[in-house]
């Protein structure tokens, strides 16, 4: 059996058939995503334990239906949740992220998608035809946050070491900022 992630369809047979997408995927699936990891964890402080993270499992659940009684706007809801390794902004070691992203959108033209309510979430098609995992795909990309952490301050190891000033002489060049402003000019 094809895998329905993978097959190009428009969002209207999708909802028309009101397509249920629920499986477990590779992370590996998810080329960009991988990528987007794998460049992470080269950054990450020597001694950590890289693992192989393209096997992990990706939880997909996905609804197609319309958000409309018209049958004008497709739509897509679910849920994505995975976890990966990333690399702490705090100590550099490697740390655990749990990527969550909640869907629900409208599949519309560009032109369409104009006449939709602001507060409605729209994926824009490029293509008359879309493959479900672009969008689950984004929908992760988007769940990575800007600056990974360990979830417990307690789970980080030492605070990495950014070559600060050994003699402790601190540099301060606004130090005698105040006493100047202080003076008329």
């Amino acid at each position: 059996m094809a895998n329905p992630l993978l097959a190009r369809v428009t969002p209207e047979l999708l909802a028309r058939k009101r397509q249920t997408i629920e499986t477990v995927e590779k992370l590996a699936t998810f080329e960009r995503l991988a990528a987007i990891v794998d460049d992470d964890l080269k950054h990450a402080a020597a001694g950590g334990e890289q693992r192989d993270f393209r096997a992990r499992p990706v939880r997909i659940s996905l609804r197609f239906d319309w958000a409309d009684a018209t049958e004008r706007l497709p739509r897509v809801t679910g849920r994505v949740e995975t976890e990966v390794p990333a690399t702490c902004q705090r100590c550099l070691g490697f740390c655990e992220v749990e990527l969550v992203a909640d869907v629900d959108l409208l599949l519309l033209d560009p032109r369409d998608a104009v006449s939709v309510d602001e507060a409605l979430e729209v994926w824009e098609l490029d293509d008359e035809r879309l493959r479900p995992l672009d969008v689950v795909e984004e929908m992760l990309v988007m769940a990575l946050p800007f600056a990974a952490m360990h979830r417990d301050a307690q789970q980080c190891g030492r605070v990495a070491d950014y070559g600060g000033n050994e003699t402790g002489d601190t540099v301060r060049p606004f130090a005698d900022l105040k006493s100047k402003l202080g003076r008329s000019v």
